[in-house]
């Protein structure tokens, strides 16, 4: 190869990057495919509606996500100091293990008896997964051990 292959090389390099970049998520996808592939057992919920409103203080709107034994429903709402705060809600109801996968670490919650669970301090513009593990009384009643459900940006 000499010099004029790596110039030509670089400029269809070049090219690709400007017209049809990666997405700004691949990477945040590929680890969530690595990351199902280590744990087998975990069932993963669809995204079945995404926020009408986001990036506005006080704005609401919610994501659903769906599988065959759980519904989980999250409202991200933007705080005074830019981060976000996180209300869920699980279906159905009992005790959760709630883990909110990021990308500087996880953070994890305890639902209620209601299935109910908040977070705060979560940060703003960060692709977020949420891991849901049932409490043994509710995997008796049939709900899977481990739930994953697809990231999404906050």
């Amino acid at each position: 190869m000499n010099r004029e292959d790596a110039s030509i090389l670089r400029a269809v390099d070049e090219l690709h990057r400007e017209m049809d970049p990666p997405p700004e998520d691949l990477s945040d996808r590929i680890m969530f495919a690595l990351d199902l592939e280590q744990n087998l057992a975990a069932e993963v919920a669809e995204l079945t509606e995404e926020p009408v409103l986001a990036g506005h203080r006080g704005a609401s709107g919610s994501i659903t996500f769906n599988c065959e034994a759980v519904t989980v429903m999250v409202s991200p709402r933007t705080a005074l100091d830019k981060t976000i705060r996180v209300d869920g809600w699980i279906a159905p109801e009992g005790e959760y293990r709630v883990q909110v996968r990021l990308p500087e670490g996880d953070r994890e919650a305890i639902s209620n008896e209601h299935g109910r669970f908040a977070m705060e301090h979560l940060p703003a513009g960060e692709m977020v997964q949420f891991v849901l593990r049932a409490s043994d009384q509710l995997q008796r009643g049939g709900v899977s051990a481990v739930v994953v459900t697809p990231a999404v940006r906050l």
